[in-house]
C-alpha cells in the first residue's frame, strides 16, 4: 500500500503512527491497527512508503541497452556459475548510475538465482536440486522414441534423436528456480546484500556446452 505519511486505511481501522525507517532515501512508515474483532485476518500491521521528495531537476530520458554474456563449458551435471563480475562490468561500461539490470537466461534448462557463493553451501544446493528432480527418474520428455523431431530437422528423426539429451529434470529445475533476475543499481553499483551474488545455474544432461545470458541495463540516458 503506498500513501502519504498521515493517510488512513479506508477499512474503518484506526491507525497509530509507527516508527520511521529509511531506505535509499525513501521513508517507510510502519503502522499498527487497533484491535478489532471485525478486522479481516492479516491486516493488523500496515507498512506504508511515503513518497520521495520531487527531484530538483527534470528526470533524464530512460535508455535501454542489451548485452549478451556467454557462460562457456558448463559441465554435464548441475553447475553453479557466479556471473556477478560480468554484470558489474556491464554496469560500469554503460555508465549506469541509477536504474536496474534485468538478467535473463536464454535456455530452458538453466536458471538464475541470487544467493551466497560459499563452497559448502554450493554443494548443498547441488545435492538439494538433485533430490528435487533426480536425473535418473522416469520422465515422459525423455522418451525420445515417442517424440517427433522438429519440422525440417536436417537428417530427420534419427539425426535429431542422436543429439537430443534426456534432460527433463533440467527443464523442471529451471521452472522451479526461475530464469530471470532484476537487480537495482544505485550509485553506479549493484544494490545487492553483503553476501548476495547473482548465480547462473545449469542443470543439463549431455556433453559440456555453453549458455547465453541476456542482460539489459535500464536507467537515465547519459548520451
Amino acid at each position: 500500500m503506498v500513501s502519504a505519511p498521515n493517510a488512513q486505511r479506508t477499512t474503518g481501522q484506526s491507525l497509530r503512527p509507527g516508527p520511521y525507517l529509511r531506505y535509499n532515501g525513501a521513508r517507510c512508515i510502519a503502522s499498527a491497527s487497533s484491535s478489532s474483532s471485525s478486522a479481516p485476518p492479516g491486516l493488523s500491521t500496515v507498512v506504508r512508503i511515503a513518497p520521495s521528495p520531487s527531484p530538483s531537476q527534470p528526470l533524464a530520458p530512460v535508455s535501454y541497452r542489451y548485452h549478451q554474456l556467454e557462460v562457456p563449458q558448463t559441465p554435464p551435471d548441475i553447475a553453479l556459475v557466479d556471473i556477478t563480475p560480468q554484470i558489474r562490468e556491464l554496469v560500469a561500461q554503460g555508465g549506469l548510475l541509477e536504474g536496474c539490470v534485468h538478467v535473463l537466461s536464454r535456455h530452458t534448462t538453466t536458471a538464475l538465482t541470487i544467493n551466497e557463493n560459499e563452497e559448502r553451501l554450493l554443494d548443498d544446493v547441488r545435492q538439494f536440486l538433485a533430490r528435487m528432480a533426480p536425473a535418473a527418474a522416469p520422465y515422459l520428455h525423455n522418451d525420445l522414441h515417442l517424440r517427433p523431431a522438429p519440422d525440417g530437422w536436417p537428417g530427420g528423426w534419427a539425426a535429431w534423436a542422436a543429439q537430443e539429451p534426456r534432460n527433463a529434470h533440467s527443464h523442471l529445475l529451471s521452472m522451479v528456480l526461475g530464469n530471470s533476475l532484476t537487480v537495482p543499481v544505485s550509485g553506479g553499483k549493484l544494490a545487492l546484500g553483503t553476501w548476495q551474488l547473482a548465480g547462473h545455474t545449469a542443470a543439463a544432461a549431455g556433453p559440456a556446452g555453453h549458455a547465453a545470458v541476456g542482460s539489459a541495463a535500464v536507467g537515465p540516458d547519459r548520451d
